[in-house]
C-alpha cells in the first residue's frame, strides 16, 4: 500500500455542475447511424474556454465543525493545510449546446494522463455528454474531446484499455435501436480523442442505468428502479449473467467479490454468478433518483447514506462499525441539501461529497476513521473521485 504522500500533494479539479441520476437484456447492437444521436464538438475554442483558472490556488481545510473559521496560529496568520495541502487547479464548466443547456456532471473516471467525465440532464429530458480532460500537466488541465448525446442521459463512466464505458438512460420510445431504457456503451478513445465511428451498445431493463464498473474481462452495470445488475462481456457487450434488484444505485469491487447498493434493502455481496452471498440491511435516506455510491476501505465498506453521512460496515460480517457524520451545517442551506452523495477512497484517505455540506476529508488509523476537516470549496459537492495525485469534485450552486 502506498503512503499518504500521493494525497498529501494533491491537485483538485472542480467540475461546476450538480450530480443527479434521473430517474436484463439479451440484445447488443451497434447504431447504424451514430451521428443521428451524437454530436462531436469541433470548436476547439469552446473546449479551451471550458476550463477556468479564476479560483485556482491553495485550499484551506476547516477543522472547526461550523466550517466558519480557518485555522490560525499564534501570530494570527492562517496555518497551512498540514499533512494535506490541496491546490485547486481549475474549474470545468458543464457542456452546453442547442437543446442541451442544463447538463450536469455525474461521474468521473481517472486513468493515467486523462480524466473522463459523464454528464446528464436533470428532469425528464434525455440529454448527456462526455468530456475527456488531459491532466498530464497538473497545473494546466485541458478538455481535449467532447461528445454530446441528444437522446441519452449518462450517469456513470469507466475506462479500460483504450475504451470508455458509459451507463445511462435512453428514451426507448424515441429510438429505433434501444430495446429498453437502460443502456451501456463502449466507445474507443485514444490520445485524448473520442472515436464515435463504431460504438457498441447494450440495453437492459430498469428505470435508468446508474453505475458501470470494469471487472477483469467483464462490464458490470446496475440499472436503478426495477432494474438489474448485468454482467456483459467486455469484448462485444453480450450478456453473460443478470440478477434483479429493487433500486440499484452503485456497484463496487474489491478484487474478490462485487457489492451493490440497493436503496430498498442495503448492500448485497455477490459471487461471480451474481448469487447473493450475504447482505447488510440498511434503512437510510437514499433519496429518490439520487446519486449514492459505495466503496471498499480495507476490511470495511463505506456507504453514502444521505443525511446520516457515510455508514461504515465490516464487509465480512456485515456488522455496523460507525457513522462518519457530515462535518458542516451551513446556515444558508436547506436540510435536504446537506446529504452524503458519494464517497471515494485513496489508500487510507476517505473523501465524502456532502452536497451543501461540502467535501470532507477523513483518514483511517488502525481501525479508526478520524475526520480531518472540510476542504475549502464553494457550492454543493455532489460527487468525488480520487486516484494518485488527483481529486475530481463535482460541484453546483447550493442554498
Amino acid at each position: 500500500m502506498k503512503s499518504n504522500l500521493s494525497i498529501r500533494k494533491s491537485w483538485l479539479l472542480a467540475i461546476s455542475a450538480v450530480v443527479f441520476i434521473t430517474s436484463c437484456s439479451d440484445e447488443t447492437t451497434v447504431f447504424e447511424n451514430p451521428e443521428d444521436n451524437l454530436i462531436n464538438e469541433t470548436d476547439q475554442s469552446k473546449l479551451l474556454n471550458s476550463v477556468s483558472f479564476d479560483e485556482a490556488g491553495v485550499l484551506d481545510i476547516y477543522e472547526d465543525p461550523s466550517a466558519s473559521a480557518k485555522r490560525y496560529n499564534t501570530t494570527g496568520k492562517a496555518e497551512p493545510a498540514g499533512d494535506y495541502p490541496l491546490t485547486l487547479v481549475a474549474q470545468i464548466d458543464p457542456p452546453t449546446f442547442t437543446n442541451g443547456e442544463n447538463l450536469a456532471a455525474t461521474h468521473v473516471a481517472l486513468d493515467g494522463d486523462y480524466g473522463y467525465v459523464s454528464y446528464n440532464t436533470v428532469g425528464q429530458d434525455y440529454v448527456g455528454a462526455i468530456d475527456v480532460v488531459d491532466i498530464s500537466d497538473p497545473n494546466n488541465p485541458r478538455v481535449t474531446s467532447r461528445v454530446y448525446y441528444t437522446n441519452a442521459d449518462l450517469n456513470s463512466i469507466a475506462y479500460d484499455n483504450g475504451y470508455i464505458y458509459v451507463a445511462g438512460g435512453v428514451d426507448s420510445e424515441q429510438s429505433v435501436t434501444a430495446t429498453a431504457n437502460s443502456l451501456v456503451a463502449k466507445i474507443a478513445v485514444s490520445g485524448g480523442r473520442i472515436n464515435t465511428s463504431n460504438i457498441s451498445y447494450g440495453f437492459q431493463e430498469g428505470f435508468n442505468a446508474t453505475d458501470v464498473r470494469i471487472v477483469n474481462n467483464d462490464v458490470v452495470v446496475t440499472s436503478g428502479q426495477d432494474g438489474f445488475v448485468v454482467i456483459y462481456d467486455k469484448n462485444d457487450l453480450s450478456v453473460k449473467n443478470e440478477a434483479a434488484f429493487s433500486d440499484l444505485r452503485s456497484v463496487a469491487y474489491n478484487g474478490n467479490e462485487l457489492a451493490v447498493l440497493d436503496a430498498a434493502e442495503g448492500v448485497s455481496f455477490l459471487d461471480t454468478n451474481l448469487n447473493t452471498v450475504r447482505s447488510i440491511g440498511i434503512q437510510s435516506d437514499f433519496g429518490i433518483d439520487a446519486k449514492r455510491t459505495l466503496d471498499f476501505l480495507g476490511n470495511n465498506i463505506i456507504v453514502s447514506e444521505g443525511t446520516k453521512g457515510a455508514g461504515v460496515y465490516n464487509s465480512a460480517s456485515g456488522s455496523f462499525v460507525e457513522y462518519l457524520p457530515i462535518l458542516t451545517n451551513p446556515d444558508n442551506a436547506e436540510p435536504g441539501e446537506i446529504v452524503t452523495n458519494g464517497v471515494a477512497v485513496n489508500d487510507d484517505v476517505l473523501l465524502m461529497a456532502n452536497g451543501a455540506g461540502g467535501l470532507s476529508l477523513s483518514e483511517t488509523k488502525a481501525d479508526n476513521t478520524v475526520g480531518v476537516g472540510v476542504i475549502e470549496l464553494s457550492g454543493s459537492i455532489n460527487y468525488v473521485a480520487s486516484k494518485d495525485d488527483y481529486i475530481f469534485a463535482a460541484s453546483g450552486k447550493s442554498g
